[in-house]
């Protein structure tokens, strides 16, 4: 966006810069700071509002839990206990009044469940959990002093974001063993975790299964707490109040073993996301340099060499989203491939066999409707891709409501292939966990089967 275009889309709402800290060199610094004081993936988004806004936000959560900072004018904030997820089961915890939900201002007014209203003046700080419903206001400057636009921070603790809670852990466990979840359903990668049978426990259950895991869980040293004896004993507990059949049918070792595959996972998460930040604060420093040696030119525009283009953010930032992303994938296949450990004749990097092209994720045609992953500034997050364009581009919505338009194929990632997912659920079985090789040896049984009944007839 240029300045013009900030200024003209002020005049309708906020504009909104995600994942500031890996483009802006002077924002990589606190997201380093963040990063490490909480140890966990972090990242910040920077919001500009106009003075004199009655609703900059409507009511809604946020998957994350969050600290705000104030940097620049003035915002007034209200923040409500969370609603009762069992009144609206299908409604995700974490992403109300966003998308097709509707969570408006009088029924948290009617639900008196209020618990802050404040307006932040520039230095304050505001932390706010997941799932807390929250909306903001842009005051009117007094008379005396001109309108002052609002600036703030908001640095994001993606605990849920990269499974790094209890929900998340139970589910990715029940995959390692091959257990059908049958209490809650929402297995496959698809669904989303935080929808359906979850919200119907008792609420100190659900409570627990929406918990992060301990804070220090991806130290170097965690604290007694957050070790991983300790988590994987908070996770049997937990998984045994919600559904002891389930629980039973997983082996004793698995739960141990994916609680160590999600702590290798999140910290490796963290490390990208450390060299993603201490790559644009040496960007920043680099470009002191070159601009202290370039001052004396009587020019107002310098060149932009090739060089100094391959290192704009970018194309920088991109190369850390596409390891985030490998990362992510890496965990999914590790989660599907427990059933089949050791079995020669499957493949557990589910990717080529069973005559799949060996990019189908980016290749095989997609539909409105269709639950994916997209490209949401660099990095892959569920969505559902909502019109096909000419030129095979796309229009999705985000798990949280935002939209994106015109996304090119190679920018959406189908998360299993459209022909097989539909042949396994019109014989009403999940072909979700199978390997490409699986899914060819299944659809020649079916064959064989049709061929018995028409030979039968």
């Amino acid at each position: 966006m240029r300045y013009e275009d900030v200024l003209k889309a002020l005049e309708k709402g906020t504009v909104i810069f995600n994942a500031a800290g890996a483009h802006i060199s002077k924002l990589a610094g606190p997201c380093l700071a963040v990063t490490d004081a909480t140890n966990t993936p972090n990242a910040v988004n920077l919001y500009i509002t106009a003075a004199g806004m009655k609703t900059s936000a409507p009511p809604h959560t946020d998957k994350q839990d969050v600290i705000v900072i104030q940097t620049e004018g003035r915002k007034f904030w209200r923040v409500y206990a969370p609603t009762d997820p069992k009144q609206k089961p299908l409604a995700d915890v974490f992403a109300r009044g966003k998308g097709d939900d509707d969570l408006p201002l009088y029924s948290l007014k009617e639900s008196g469940t209020l618990l802050l209203e404040a307006t932040l003046e520039p230095g304050d700080v505001l932390f706010i959990p997941g799932g807390f419903p929250h909306t903001t206001a842009t005051p009117n400057e007094s008379s005396d002093d001109e309108s002052t636009t609002s600036v703030h921070l908001t640095f994001n603790i993606d605990t849920h974001v990269w499974d790094l809670d209890y929900l998340s852990a139970r589910r990715m466990t029940l995959r390692r063993a091959g257990v059908t979840d049958t209490a809650l359903g929402q297995s496959r990668e698809e669904d989303n975790r935080y929808v359906g049978k979850v919200n119907e426990l008792p609420s100190h259950l659900h409570e627990d299964m929406m918990e992060m895991l301990p804070l220090g869980f991806l130290d170097d040293q965690p604290p007694d707490g957050a070790t991983v004896d300790a988590v994987t004993q908070e996770l049997k507990q937990i998984s045994l109040a919600v559904d002891p059949v389930t629980y039973s049918k997983v082996d004793e070792s698995v739960w141990k073993e994916t609680v160590s595959q999600l702590r290798e996972h999140g910290r490796e998460l963290m490390d990208i996301h450390r060299d993603m930040y201490l790559a644009a604060l040496e960007e920043g420093r680099t470009r002191e340099v070159e601009d202290a040696m370039t001052a004396h030119l009587d020019t107002k525009r310098k060149t932009l060499s090739p060089e100094r283009m391959q290192r704009l953010s970018l194309f920088r930032v991109q190369r850390y989203f596409e390891k985030i992303s490998a990362t992510k994938d890496k965990l999914v296949e590790w989660s599907y491939s427990g059933k089949s450990a050791g079995n020669s004749d499957s493949d557990s990097s589910g990717g080529g066999g069973g005559g799949l092209p060996e990019r189908w994720a980016f290749t095989m045609p997609v539909k409105v409707g269709d639950q994916v992953e997209a490209d949401l500034g660099g990095a892959f997050f569920p969505a559902i891709v909502t019109k096909v364009l000419v030129g095979d581009k796309y229009d999705v919505k985000f798990f949280d409501g935002d939209q994106e338009t015109g996304l090119a194929r190679s920018l959406i990632k189908l998360l299993r292939p459209p022909n097989l997912a539909t042949e396994g659920e019109e014989e009403g079985v999940d072909t979700s966990h199978m390997t490409p090789k699986q899914l060819k040896r299944w659809k020649k049984e079916q064959e064989k089967k049709t061929k018995s009944k028409d030979q039968r007839r």
